[in-house]
């Protein structure tokens, strides 16, 4: 979705506006500590996999692979994931 310059800048507005009030009620705290605890249990899985001797393809086709599957599934997107 291509925003145009006057609905960016006010994309930024009302995302500044938006942090403010949720700072005030502590909510800020709460959504980064749920993104820290998301992130940490998506590498986990990401050194899991690494780890994985099953996974011993040669390329790590299998290992790239299964390394976007755990990020799709943390909701991490990537372009590079076309199957």
């Amino acid at each position: 979705m291509e925003l145009t310059a006057q609905e960016e800048l006010a994309a930024q507005a009302i995302g500044l506006e938006t942090m403010r009030h949720l700072k005030q009620e502590e909510t800020v705290k709460r959504i980064a500590a749920e993104t820290e605890s998301k992130a940490m249990r998506a590498l986990e899985g990401i050194r899991c996999i690494l780890n994985d001797d099953a996974l011993d393809d040669r390329e790590c086709y299998q290992r790239i692979a299964a390394i976007l599957t755990a990020l799709e599934e943390s909701g991490i997107f990537t372009t590079r994931h076309d199957w």
